[in-house]
């Protein structure tokens, strides 16, 4: 846990996908730990297999099944070819670096695959091209360098280099893949896995590995001497020298592995909670296994690093939702094991406790717009410190939830933040986490831009329900401004600004609603049924009852949001039971998100 290796002296910066299932055209930039979100089938998937493909540990075979269909194609013409290309360069903790050290180990195992960008930087650039060969008849994939990093928009105008990359020269960049079907046992009984690779190498001297094979040998003669069964079965396999025409020698049944470097084939890793029975892993839940499994990669990472001769490993690691079979509290402390693993690490999830808790920088929205991914990133130009700050506590305080909203609704207080899914439920019929809604308080009218700026930059419909106080208009038509200058207010249709410069509770107060509101204020208040009672005759003879209700719900918010809305819901009358601007932005909503109006049954 306390092994530590050097930096590696390099990063993979950016990765650029053309033609591989739904990555018609993908470019994703990477950090140390990069965070893929995304509904189902957004293809977070085919962007770490795409990587594997490129530049995997045991690399998978890019097959012509893997070519992007358009939504009008049986087949993909002859002419359409996958492309992954890979941009490293030389880097340190503090970031990426111009120039790769002289001397370096990188510089002598790529020698001339090393270009310069027009700046004069150096790079590799490495691409995977599967592509059609009409010699041979079939597809076929070759690897090479590129010669400089071409514009996005034009990557068949790129220099190829001439000569192929080697499995050599790709080996201390091999980028391993735990896709979400992991499972510690695999890797115990897999000879190519990383669990192999770290103890094929014990460590121990030549004079204690004999030790220990003399160990191992006297302990299998003790085990079938004492025996009947093995000592049976040994007796009759001695007769093999009467059908095999060979001297005879001996035939020993070995119950223990008689050299040490197969006594992994047997390793096994017992687990055992507090107060219950040892059992080996494989006994274990799948939660459990799929844990294992990513702890005994950092724990090979780690030692790979440690180990290495100067800078000769980076790590790379695309790990394919880590939460599985884990509940959400062990999903929350899985975030600092996947953070402790060194190198790079690409991670998907579906897992709003484990996005809860990554910097909101890192991270990269999937969608699928017909058939094709689109990915985005939060754009940070305009946004402070403070900006970030503010989104990354939003998401913490969400659970994550915000990331994988199919749309936001923002607010600026706490009356919105309990009334509004209250209304949302009885207009739709159903929970707003049922329908992917996310209602946000932004905590403050002068707070909202950085909220936009992140739904905007994931393409996440939003509205704002929004007080129209003078001092929060004008707000917020200062972050509307620093979204799109081109815009007013005016022109969006996803505002929704209370008139009259009211805020919400004055807004609800109106005569319409001035019985129901008095009955909730004396529910809510009365500790007693004597108390209620006078309560009512209290109300009964206010004189400016209106006033004395708005008063009543500013100053406490909290109390009666939640109640009030389910009292202005329940009434008989449908007219009533969603205020005009609360109706319009549910139907706005209903519009852009494809759903039907479908009133809650009246308790």
């Amino acid at each position: 846990m306390n092994i530590k290796g050097e930096h590696s002296g390099i990063k993979l910066m950016e990765a650029r996908i053309r033609n591989f299932r739904s990555l018609r055209k993908v470019d994703i930039p990477f950090d140390d730990l990069t965070v893929l979100i995304g509904e189902n089938n957004s293809g977070k998937t085919s962007v770490l297999e795409a990587l594997f493909a490129a530049i995997g540990a045991g690399r998978r075979v890019i097959v012509p099944e893997d070519l992007f269909l358009d939504v009008d194609e049986s087949k993909p013409p002859k002419d359409r070819e996958i492309i992954i290309d890979l941009l490293f360069r030389s880097a340190d903790k503090t970031g990426a670096l111009e120039q790769f050290p002289e001397g370096s180990y990188w510089t002598a195992l790529w020698r001339t695959g090393i270009a310069q960008d027009e700046k004069g930087n150096d790079l590799l650039a490495l691409r995977t091209r599967m592509f059609w060969n009409a010699g041979r008849g079939e597809y076929v994939t070759e690897r090479k360098f590129l010669g400089d990093w071409p514009d996005s928009d034009n990557p068949e105008h790129a220099k190829v280099s001439p000569g192929y990359v080697t499995s050599a020269q790709l080996e201390p960049i091999a980028l391993y893949l735990m896709d979400a079907k992991r499972d510690i046992q695999d890797e115990l009984r897999n000879r190519g896995s990383f669990w192999h690779k770290l103890i094929a190498e014990p460590g121990l001297s030549d004079e204690k590995i004999e030790e220990i094979e003399q160990t191992l040998s006297q302990l299998n003669e003790r085990i079938i001497d004492g025996s009947r069964v093995l000592s049976h079965v040994q007796e009759h396999l001695n007769d093999l020298y009467k059908t095999v025409s060979t001297e005879k020698g001996d035939v020993s049944i070995t119950p223990l592995a008689r050299h040490l470097r197969d006594l992994g084939r047997g390793m096994d890793i017992s687990f055992r909670t507090r107060d219950a029975q040892t059992f080996p892993l494989v006994r274990h839940g799948m939660g459990t296994r799929s844990l294992a499994a990513i702890l005994t990669f950092r724990a090979y990472s780690h030692w790979r690093q440690a180990n290495a001769k100067g800078d000769a490993v980076h790590s790379l690691l695309a790990l394919e939702e880590p939460e599985a079979h884990l509940h959400p509290q062990a999903q929350r402390a899985l975030f600092g094991q996947i953070a402790a693993i060194p190198g790079q690490r690409i991670v998907s999830t579906h897992s709003p406790y484990i996005a809860s808790q990554a910097e909101i920088a890192g991270f990269r929205h999937f969608r699928k717009v017909g058939t094709e991914t689109k990915v985005s990133r939060l754009d940070t130009s305009g946004l402070n410190s403070e900006d970030l700050r503010k989104i990354d506590r939003m998401v913490l305080n969400t659970r994550g939830e915000i990331l994988f909203a199919r749309a936001l609704v923002f607010f600026e207080g706490e009356t919105e933040e309990q009334a509004l899914p209250v209304f949302a439920e009885a207009y739709w019929g159903t929970s707003i986490h049922a329908l992917g809604i996310s209602m946000v308080g932004v905590d403050g009218k002068d707070k909202y831009f950085p909220f936009i700026r992140l739904a905007e930059s994931f393409s996440i419909p939003w509205f704002i329900f929004a007080d129209g106080e003078q001092d929060a208009i004008t707000s917020l038509k200062k972050a509307l401004k620093r979204l799109d200058k081109s815009k007013n207010m005016d022109e969006r249709n996803n505002i929704f600004v209370i008139s009259d410069g009211r805020n919400f509770e004055k807004y609800i107060a109106i005569a319409d609603y001035e019985d129901i509101l008095i009955d909730v204020i004396i529910e809510q208040s009365a500790k007693t049924d004597q108390h209620k009672e006078k309560l009512k005759e209290d109300w009964s003879q206010k004189p400016g009852r209106l006033d004395a209700i708005r008063e009543e719900l500013d100053k406490n918010k909290t109390r009666y949001a939640r109640p009030v809305a389910e009292a202005i819901t329940g009434l008989d009358d449908e007219t009533l039971r969603f205020p005009p601007l609360i109706r319009q932005l549910f139907e706005r909503i209903s519009e852009q998100l494809g759903l039907t109006k479908q009133e809650a049954p009246i308790p």
